[in-house]
């Protein structure tokens, strides 16, 4: 503030008829009908955490709240007005962790309403575009897929080809059924066996047959069923939110 500033006083008209009881009633009469300016390119401001007047709305207010500095608001079309540093409705995200009801209030007290104006209302809202989504920088994967800003892609689930599963064996039961046994043998059961031939099958009782039947008996099938299974790791819900269409604070 420039120091040595001069003041100018414009003096009031008393009233016709105004009387005076005592010298000090006098002299408050006059004091009361002066103004005072002070001369040069800056104007007066109101402070606290009290409204200013009516008479004071050309005249910004640096708000207190409990003593404890605010914002600076300037009175426009009927409201004390500071505008929020994030544009309305622009592309910045936020995190939030609490629930959809507190997020109305925040950063406007006191609000429980879901409708914005330039004025009133909730100054965040969910974003639902990403709801139940990851976010990922935007770029190109190693496979080629590219992801462009505000692209999509991937699936919370998927299932698996034959053309996906590494290689790999099963472990069966090789078989054969025995015919034309000797030496009394009942040579028409299955007869387990890893290292038989062909024919000429000599069995641990002495008896030979000939190969009636072989092939690999299948002990145990699983899967089959094509089920999707679970593609999402680890995770923890929140909301990703957004500006409204709300652009001024008013205390």
């Amino acid at each position: 503030m420039p120091t040595n500033q001069s003041v100018t006083l414009v003096k009031g008209t008393v009233p016709d008829g105004t009387c005076f009881g005592s010298v000090s009633e006098l002299y408050n009469t006059f004091v009361d009908l002066t103004t005072a300016y002070v001369n040069g390119a800056y104007s007066l401001f109101n402070y606290g955490d009290t409204e200013p007047s009516a008479a004071d709305r050309d005249k910004p207010w640096i708000r207190t709240d409990g003593g404890y500095p605010d914002r600076l608001y300037v009175y426009y079309d009927g409201y004390w007005i500071a505008k929020h540093p994030v544009p309305a409705s622009g592309s910045e995200r936020r995190i939030w962790a609490g629930t959809t009801a507190d997020l109305l209030s925040y950063e406007a007290p006191g609000n429980s309403s879901s409708t914005a104006t330039a004025y009133t209302g909730p100054f965040w809202e969910v974003d639902t575009a990403l709801s139940a989504k990851f976010l990922v920088g935007a770029g190109t994967f190693a496979n080629g897929t590219v992801v462009n800003v505000n692209g999509t892609g991937g699936s919370d689930e998927i299932t698996l080809t034959s053309g996906q599963l590494p290689d790999h064996q099963h472990k069966g039961k090789a078989y054969y059924k025995a015919s034309g046994g000797t030496a009394g043998s009942d040579a028409s059961g299955l007869t387990d066996n890893l290292a038989h031939e062909n024919s000429g099958h000599t069995t641990s009782t002495g008896y030979t047959n000939s190969i009636a039947a072989a092939g690999v008996l299948t002990t145990e099938t699983v899967g089959g069923d094509n089920d999707p299974i679970t593609n999402l790791p680890p995770y923890y819900g929140v909301y990703f939110i957004k500006r409204t269409a709300r652009i001024y604070y008013t205390p």
